[in-house]
């Protein structure tokens, strides 16, 4: 099962990824990928924020930045239930790979969903934190516009994967979890 859970900077998707996380798991294993590349001391203090919330949880924690296809080849994640936090940095990440650099957007989009839907297959559970960001809003340059709208083009294509999503909308979450 894949469940998306989207929103704004700052509108709780973390907490809300690791409770739904924990109670998911029960005694499974957890496993929580991070996606995050820290490149200053703001970066630094978010992956530090994150950390100390996890703290005591259980979570087993994997540094992975991009390729989430060979992380699910190799890797047993059949009675785990993983923890992706968050696409948006794996598309920045994957975006700027050198590995990527011949592939357009929209092959590009294709890539990191079908690597997302190869980690979920593999997982008993996986959950994916996403942020959205307004398409485009004023200040954006071309390399941000970009970013944006290979995101929301994953976001999109995660949507129609998801078997459940969460999505914060104007201060509260909305979820199609049927239970």
């Amino acid at each position: 099962m894949i469940t998306l859970i989207l929103g704004t900077p700052g509108s709780g998707k973390s907490q809300r990824a690791e409770a739904l996380a924990l109670k998911l798991a029960g005694t499974r294993r957890r496993v929580y990928i991070a996606t995050m590349v820290p490149i200053d001391d703001a970066g630094r203090e978010r992956v530090a924020r994150h950390r100390a919330a996890r703290e005591g949880k259980g979570f087993e924690t994997l540094e992975r930045p991009v390729d989430m296809t060979t992380l699910a080849r190799g890797a047993d994640f059949s009675d785990a239930v993983c923890l992706l936090e968050c696409a948006s940095n794996l598309v920045g990440n994957e975006a700027h790979a050198a590995a990527n650099g011949a592939l357009t957007d929209a092959e590009l989009v294709r890539a990191i969903v079908e690597s997302l839907a190869t980690l979920g297959a593999a997982a008993k559970e996986l959950i994916v934190v996403s942020n959205e960001f307004p398409k485009d809003a004023p200040g954006y340059d071309d390399d941000t516009r970009r970013y944006v709208a290979i995101l929301h083009a994953v976001n999109e294509a995660l949507r129609g994967l998801a078997d459940r999503v969460d999505e914060y909308r104007e201060g509260v979450w909305i979820s199609n979890d049927m239970d």
